[in-house]
């Protein structure tokens, strides 16, 4: 859908409750749309609605093209490259994308582009006709608490759209009319100011804790945590000291290092005692998660927009295997060696996010197929786990919630926060991260060290590649450039591990190993372009640089 149709239109997409929704927030239907005009009334229709934002939140995978924002960053990041089908042409956008030579009608960047405003417009449509809405005087707290939750949204998904694209229509009222014509970009400032009033005006408005009846709704806390993250982007990436504010004074660092302690101090998260129990079957709505983006096993064979399940671990898992562990998958996510390597040893995180080849294979005794570049690793966070496999339509119906931000993402932005001003503190909170992990304390931490914990820490979540465009352009092209690329061997040269081609599945695998390299272009400053069918579209839209 066009950004036209999108901000223009005259219905907002509303979610019936199913039968049964007593259990999950989200686990609803949203097939049926009724007029603006006609359909704000009561509570009922505000939490029909506002189920409409949320379930935006779970479109990754529109008309078979994926825009996971978990895959899309893991493409341009250096934790994993793309991989699919071994012509290296599966899913080409991708291959595209992750080498910084995405062409402007790019398949997932125009998903993700229409994802986020598609949301933006229902946030939009329900926040214009809040005050049709009548409450009865006993839901004072839940016309705050839905109120709160769209506008937090809203600002969710502008985030999510000004880190991928930079210079974006900043809409945050109801256009009529022919008023779509006059659309232009924002400056990023304006964009991140109106995200972050967005964001504090939610924090006054959500609630602190959700009843476990509507695990999925997001409290306070996660606004609280995003806006650190997006205070950390912001000035890293303009390189400034406070993040501005539309129509208030502009938060500094002391202000998100208090954001991050009310976090941190709330009692309403505690970590995982043990790593693993975020990605296996105790992982939904597990206590370390504040953000979660819920996904459900409905059976669903719809490859449009209306598929429930998470895309991701689809993508990630290894093709042509079915076992006690991992079911098949497309091949998408090849572990880097780099990454790899990260890991100190005993980090009791590495099993827990890397799957090697070999253990598969030793399984059931048959070698799987290599996709495109291929490491001999899969990841094992999203993924096909064989524990959560659907009876039909398996591709579409992987119910693992992925977890946006967690407690241990808030303790690593906290320690970088306050790394220059309490050392102290800032090793505390990195070691109680690394203790979870089993590895011994950091007796001072450095900006390095932060950095390192947060890519093994956070790998295949949605963060490394933003981390490092934040640092500035040298230091990521330095970071994300690969040249000179050696072939890792074969750990075990037992025939079981040969395929037909004779490629040993324990290594890796490539004819020409200059396909594992990356050159981070510079020009384009990290950002995707803007969507070539907008901009024929709207005729005061710009093109980004570099594109």
């Amino acid at each position: 859908m066009k950004l036209k149709n999108i901000l223009v239109a005259g219905a907002i997409a509303v979610s019936t409750l199913g039968a049964t929704s007593c259990s999950n927030f989200l686990d609803i239907n949203p097939t049926d749309a009724q007029t603006s005009d006609t359909f704000f009334r009561t509570s009922v229709e505000a939490r029909q609605a506002l189920n409409g934002v949320y379930e935006k939140l779970r479109s990754d995978y529109n008309g078979t093209i994926p825009n996971n924002n978990a895959l899309i960053e893991v493409t341009l990041g250096d934790d994993a490259y793309v991989g699919g089908a071994a012509s290296g042409t599966d899913m080409l956008w991708l291959q595209q994308m992750m080498r910084f030579q995405a062409l402007t009608n790019s398949e997932s960047a125009l998903q993700t582009w229409n994802k986020c405003y598609g949301a933006i417009q229902r946030a939009n449509t329900l926040l214009a006709n809040y005050d049709k809405i009548t409450f009865k005087s006993n839901e004072e707290d839940l016309k705050n608490n839905y109120k709160g939750e769209a506008t937090y949204l809203r600002a969710h998904f502008y985030f999510e759209l000004v880190r991928y694209f930079e210079n974006v229509p900043l809409i945050i009222n109801l256009l009529e009319g022919e008023s779509w014509t006059e659309v232009t970009q924002a400056e990023p400032a304006k964009v991140y100011a109106q995200i972050a009033k967005d964001m504090t005006d939610a924090i006054d408005l959500m609630a602190e804790e959700i009843d476990a009846s509507e695990a999925g709704r997001l409290t306070k806390y996660a606004a609280m945590s995003e806006l650190v993250k997006v205070y950390l982007f912001y000035t890293g990436v303009y390189g400034t000291t406070e993040l501005p504010v539309e129509g208030g004074a502009a938060l500094t660092q002391a202000d998100m290092i208090q954001m991050a302690d009310d976090v941190i101090n709330s009692g309403r998260f505690t970590l995982a005692a043990n790593y693993e129990d975020l990605f296996n079957q105790n992982g939904n709505y597990n206590p370390e998660v504040i953000f979660e983006i819920a996904f459900a096993n409905t059976g669903s064979g719809d490859w449009g927009d209306w598929s429930y399940g998470n895309i991701m671990c689809q993508m990630a898992g290894p093709r042509a295997h079915n076992g006690p562990t991992f079911a098949q998958g497309w091949g998408f996510i090849a572990p880097s060696r780099e990454l790899e390597q990260s890991f100190e040893a005993g980090d009791t995180r590495l099993p827990a996010t890397i799957m090697y080849a070999k253990d598969l294979i030793d399984e059931v005794g048959s070698v799987h197929e290599a996709h495109y570049n291929y490491t001999g690793m899969h990841s094992n966070k999203y993924t096909t786990h064989a524990w959560n496999q659907a009876d039909v339509n398996v591709e579409l119906n992987w119910a693992q919630n992925y977890h946006y931000i967690r407690l241990a993402d808030v303790y690593l932005m906290a320690a970088e926060l306050n790394l220059s001003g309490n050392p102290a503190k800032a090793t505390q909170y990195v070691n109680v991260v690394r203790n979870r992990a089993g590895l011994a304390d950091k007796t001072l931490v450095t900006l390095a060290d932060i950095q390192q914990e947060r890519r093994v820490e956070l790998a295949f979540e949605g963060h490394r590649y933003f981390d490092v465009l934040r640092r500035g352009l040298n230091e990521a092209k330095q970071e994300l450039d690969v040249t000179n690329y050696t072939l890792t061997p074969p750990t075990h040269t037992d025939p079981q591990y040969i395929n037909d081609q004779g490629e040993n599945l324990t290594g890796d695998i490539a004819a020409d190993p200059t396909i594992f390299e990356i050159s981070f272009d510079v020009s384009k400053k990290g950002f995707l372009p803007i969507p070539q069918v907008e901009i024929d579209l709207h005729p005061l839209l710009k093109q980004n640089a570099g594109y």
